[in-house]
């Protein structure tokens, strides 16, 4: 790696890091409350292995939903080597975040992007207001954490190299143990198999990538099964005040699901403050089929998955991001299944991982068009984008100070 290679890391590294930085002074508030500062369990001394005997909640009154003891591992270990302050656990994320960063800009690198282009793709994943809630709220680390891992075991896919499986199986394990939407990355090697012809049939390459990821899967869903879960959270483990989509039967669920999904995509691309002014407790102001926000989240949707797939069909890279931030917005948009929360914006932390990349990709093709000149106009353009990013991501970083901000900011 070269020396100004070395500098865009160290750069993006600070740039994460030090946006978020304030964060360390912030309190406990929410679910940090139940699962680390209430919960005996956390500080029993070999609670980092034992946990992979119990579901994510273990130790708290609430039920059995989901199993992420990779996540429960880190918060033990981080309450024994930094203390049991909120400032070591804000610390950690603050890193985590900034190590990503920096994964993503390599992983850029390894997919073939021209420098430039890898940077601005990695600061814009720095600087997203998205990022503010898993790095605000230290349980939100059930993305970072995945999130590290799906970068790691997309490195070792081979993404401009060859593929080292061992490795491979390895990260994708921890990733699926931090959380279940990491299960999006194997579309990465799925639709990889066109997208990267070049790999090497010969020595049955692929065949060790998919063997090493089956027992990567295996794996996990033995543990899953050992620990007392099923592979679906139940609807009588959700909180009707913390998700009333539970409990709508179908159809009606599908398409209150769906105008939300629009929210958050919305939120994605335009990160203003988020807000949902939609009762969904009362039936009769649940929205219909014909709503403007269901049609238009359904044909978007619809698009992007069809956008996948044409992009696939031409052997074209950038669907591989684009069809991993669709597969890793699914699973947590309530449209598949009722999830225990309906609003958590830190759910749209691995989708923002591969806009990014797929950001990256376009970024870079301008700059080949442009025969590598730098045009000052779009430079300055994208100097403004990105600093409005971060002038919202360092407000979004406050409602996590402590709980009255927090409660503030969601009245």
């Amino acid at each position: 790696m070269g020396r100004t290679r070395w500098l865009q890391c160290a750069a993006v590294a600070v740039l994460a890091a030090g946006l978020h930085l304030r964060t360390i002074g912030f309190d406990f508030v929410f679910d940090d409350l139940h699962l680390i500062v209430h919960n005996a369990y956390l500080r029993e001394p070999w609670s980092a292995l034992t946990c992979f005997g119990h579901d994510f909640w273990h130790g708290t009154p609430f039920g059995a939903a989901y199993y992420r003891p990779v996540v429960i591992s880190s918060l033990a270990l981080n309450g024994r080597v930094l203390g049991w302050g909120p400032a070591g656990f804000h610390l950690v994320n603050v890193l985590l975040h900034a190590a990503n960063a920096v994964l993503l800009l390599i992983l850029a690198w390894r997919l073939g992007m021209p420098s430039r282009a890898a940077f601005w793709a990695a600061a814009f994943f720095c600087v997203h207001p998205v990022a503010a809630w898993p790095v605000g709220s230290i349980v939100a680390r059930v993305d970072l954490l995945p999130a590290f891992f799906v970068l790691c075991a997309w490195l070792a896919w081979g993404a401009g190299d060859r593929p080292r499986p061992a490795w491979l199986g390895l990260f994708f394990l921890l990733a699926l143990l931090s959380k279940e939407s990491a299960a999006a990355f194997l579309v990465v090697p799925l639709l990889g198999v066109r997208a990267t012809p070049d790999m090497d049939r010969r020595d049955g390459t692929r065949w060790k990538v998919a063997a090493a990821l089956g027992a990567a899967t295996a794996v996990y869903l033995g543990l899953r099964l050992g620990a007392g879960l099923g592979l679906v959270v139940g609807r009588s483990l959700i909180d009707p005040l913390t998700n009333p989509l539970g409990l709508l039967p179908l159809p009606s669920r599908v398409w209150a699901a769906a105008e939300l999904s629009g929210r958050y995509i919305l939120y994605l691309v335009a990160p203003i403050r988020f807000t949902d002014p939609r009762d969904y407790v009362r039936a009769i102001m649940l929205p219909s089929p014909f709503d403007p926000g269901v049609i238009a989240t359904l044909l978007l949707l619809s698009a992007w998955t069809a956008a996948v797939f044409v992009l696939w069909r031409r052997r074209d890279r950038i669907a591989l991001p684009l069809a991993f931030a669709l597969a890793s917005f699914l699973p947590a948009s309530n449209l598949i299944v009722p999830i225990a929360s309906l609003y958590a914006q830190n759910f749209l932390y691995l989708p923002l991982l591969g806009l990014g990349l797929a950001l990256g990709e376009m970024l870079g093709r301008i700059e080949i068009a442009a025969l590598g000149k730098r045009d000052r106009r779009l430079l300055l353009l994208a100097g403004l984008a990105w600093g409005g990013l971060a002038g919202a991501s360092f407000v979004e970083d406050g409602i996590w100070r402590n709980g009255g901000t927090l409660l503030t900011a969601w009245s």
